[in-house]
């Protein structure tokens, strides 16, 4: 069994190198870690781990050869960065993955001659394998693990003639969701990678003969197509050619404009026009995506994008157990019930749990960025940075007070500037250093502090927050948001909310010019990864019985992770003089 990892890590202070001292995100990112290590069920155990490279068919999914072994190699050896380069857990899983390689480089089940299900299925988990031994490799370089990884390169580079063809595009496309074309344009974010380790170009060169069939379609794996765009922008990172990182660009914002962006900043499992649950992994990788355009081109739309999923959708995602998953897709919100295929809320141990817990390092490594020796906060939560001598730790308390405290934990006798955006659901900032107010202006969505600084200095900023009413395309109907937070009703606060019948429940607010409301605060119980900065009481006609009007806790949805799977009502009708 893979257990005291994370003792180890703790006692390494690897945790430290990743998150700050507090907050919720780094509570977050510490319920999903324990999780991964040491929660259940099912244990990743390794015989759990390794039944899909063996292939033993003794949990589902083990046709994806290599897909919960990649994931889990690779989302602990990013959680761990800086570790001892022994740690004995991943070193002995990796060893006994490295016996299973086939002769012919790949991994699992074997590779039949015609390219069905089961070949297109192996692709999908030697391609998260492959990724998933390269991020090991990263930190902890391994001769045989590189000679594995180059093996594997070596399988993929071989059947390129035979998987780059439009005939064979059309047809698995037809035919097949999660084990369509996807499982082979997902593999460039691994070549690229294989091609930076080794330098062999030719890995690189099989990844630019592969960009060009990245397309999205009506129906498609959102997360196969996210995944594959990721990989794009590795190829324009490797490569300096411009041309990729304008096509991830073009698809980022043709989902934006696709309708399959929902309001939550979720991605859906499955595009237009099968647009029925959530899916842990997609929103994983489209706030990887956006995060990662937003750190090669400063593009605030990414940003907002990146910073709409994380405080909402993708902490909305997260159960009680530090799981990711899916949700089912209602017309006014998330539903408890099941989609069209009777699939319902579900855990996803087999991608999202390990997907989701991939993304923290990116999202640590985007909550600040260093230029020369000044730096930039640009994600309000928690994280730390050094630009030279300059080193500062952010931990946030914004879910309870609305405030952020900043400290300088080392420094030297230069001037140092701290640029502190200000986000656009932000009336104002209000920052005091050292208890003292700072007036400097803001300038093109940023304040900016430039000092003298001393160790120990204290910057705390409080966001005074907006509430506002934005209008959903299409529907007829409007979403709250509170500062970052989308509000919903949910049956565990609100149960009355849902009496038959519910569908055209009415808000009773009165919207202002701006599309700014002004909502009545509530208290409510504390809980684990509440937000008491952003619960509000508001009247309602119920639809069943207008006549009478009730009233409603709204609450933020990233709430769901501190209690019982609810359903949650966002997508409002409102009274007819407020439209």
């Amino acid at each position: 069994m893979l257990s005291g990892l994370l003792q180890r890590l703790i006692i390494a202070g690897v945790l430290a190198c990743v998150a700050a001292a507090g907050g919720d995100l780094t509570d977050r990112f510490h319920l999903t870690l324990n999780r991964v290590e040491t929660g259940g069920p099912p244990r990743y155990t390794e015989a759990l781990v390794l039944a899909d490279v063996i292939p033993q068919p003794t949990r589902r999914f083990t046709e994806y050869s290599g897909d919960v072994s990649g994931r889990y190699i690779g989302a602990l050896s990013s959680a761990m960065a800086g570790a001892d380069p022994d740690v004995p857990p991943l070193a002995h899983l990796l060893a006994s993955i490295l016996d299973l390689q086939k002769p012919g480089g790949y991994f699992g089940r074997a590779f039949g001659p015609e390219i069905g299900h089961g070949e297109m299925a192996l692709l999908w988990g030697n391609g998260r394998l492959l990724i998933g031994m390269l991020e090991y490799y990263q930190r902890h370089p391994s001769p045989q693990v590189l000679a594995s990884a180059l093996r594997l390169g070596d399988f993929l580079v071989s059947i390129a003639p035979r998987m780059n063809r439009d005939d064979l595009q059309q047809r698995v496309d037809q035919g097949d969701f999660a084990a369509a074309y996807i499982c082979w344009t997902q593999t460039i974010e691994g070549l690229v990678e294989l091609s930076r380790a080794s330098g062999d170009s030719r890995y690189l060169d099989l990844a630019r003969r592969i960009a060009p069939r990245i397309h999205r379609i009506p129906g498609q794996h959102g997360h196969g197509f996210l995944t594959s765009l990721r990989g794009l922008v590795a190829l324009y990172q490797a490569t300096g050619d411009r041309s990729y990182l304008d096509q991830a660009i073009r698809e980022w914002r043709g989902v934006m404009d696709s309708g399959n962006l929902l309001t939550q900043g979720a991605v859906p499992e499955a595009f237009a026009p099968n647009i029925r649950r959530t899916e842990g992994c997609t929103e994983a990788d489209w706030l990887r995506l956006s995060l990662a355009l937003w750190r090669i081109t400063h593009g605030l739309e990414f940003l907002a994008q990146a910073e709409l999923t994380l405080f909402n959708e993708y902490a909305m995602n997260q159960f009680a157990t530090g799981d990711y998953g899916s949700r089912v897709i209602a017309d006014t919100g998330i539903s408890t019930g099941q989609d069209a295929d009777g699939a319902g809320a579900a855990r996803c141990w087999w991608c999202c749990t390990l997907h989701g817990l991939r993304a923290y390092k990116d999202i640590f490594d985007s909550v600040f960025r260093a230029d020369g020796d000044d730096l930039w906060y640009d994600l309000p939560v928690d994280g730390r940075a050094r630009a030279g001598s300059f080193a500062v730790t952010a931990e946030s308390a914004l879910q309870n007070r609305g405030t952020i405290t900043i400290r300088v934990t080392a420094t030297d006798a230069r001037r140092h500037t701290l640029s502190i955006r200000v986000p656009a659901w932000a009336e104002r900032l209000s920052i005091s250093v050292d208890g003292i107010d700072d007036r400097s202006p803001a300038a093109a969505s940023y304040r900016r502090l430039r000092r003298i600084w001393k160790g120990g200095d204290t910057v705390e900023i409080h966001y005074s927050m907006r509430t506002r009413c934005v209008p959903v395309a299409k529907t007829g109907r409007f979403a709250f948001f509170h500062g970052p937070w989308l509000l919903a009703a949910d049956e565990t606060a609100s149960p009355f909310f849902w009496d038959e019948p519910d569908g055209h429940n009415r808000l009773r607010v009165d919207v202002g010019p701006d599309s700014s409301v002004h909502l009545e605060r509530a208290i409510l119980p504390a809980g684990h990864f509440g937000v008491p900065a952003a619960h509000f009481r508001v009247s309602y006609l119920p639809e069943g019985y207008p006549m009478l009007p009730q009233t409603v806790v709204l609450r933020p949805v990233a709430e769901q992770t501190g209690t019982p799977s609810t359903a949650w009502y966002f997508l409002f009708e409102l009274e007819e003089k407020n439209r």
